[in-house]
């Protein structure tokens, strides 16, 4: 006996109703087991609404120290440590960089040795 069609569409047709009646069966499932779920919490009656607190007073903002000038400190005793004294180390600790700007240094080290 032979293979009762040869049409892979009409193959791949048949795989994809088997495969999702059979999601939609789990589907089916799962929402029946949801619905007698024995270990759901029951709900607690619920209480009168609570009384709004007063509005707090605004808190200002934490004030940020500029350590940048103690991390280069702290980069260049460390690679002084490592045996780098000799060569020369240039620390420079940049503002957070914008979409342009690290755009910019991207294309300043592709473009410009080319030049």
């Amino acid at each position: 006996m032979g293979p009762v069609t040869n049409n892979p569409f009409l193959i791949a047709i048949i795989n994809m109703i088997v495969v999702f009646g059979v999601l939609i069966v789990l589907g089916v499932l799962m929402h029946v087991i949801e619905m007698i779920d024995p270990t759901k919490k029951k709900a607690a009656p619920k209480a009168a609404a609570p009384v709004a607190a007063p509005a707090a007073a605004p808190v200002a903002a934490p004030v940020v120290e500029d350590k940048s000038e103690e991390i280069a400190a702290v980069i260049a005793a460390a690679v002084a440590a490592c045996g780098g004294a000799e060569n020369v180390v240039a620390v420079r600790i940049a503002a957070p960089a914008t979409s342009w700007a690290v755009g910019a240094r991207a294309e300043a080290q592709t473009v410009q040795p080319f030049c």
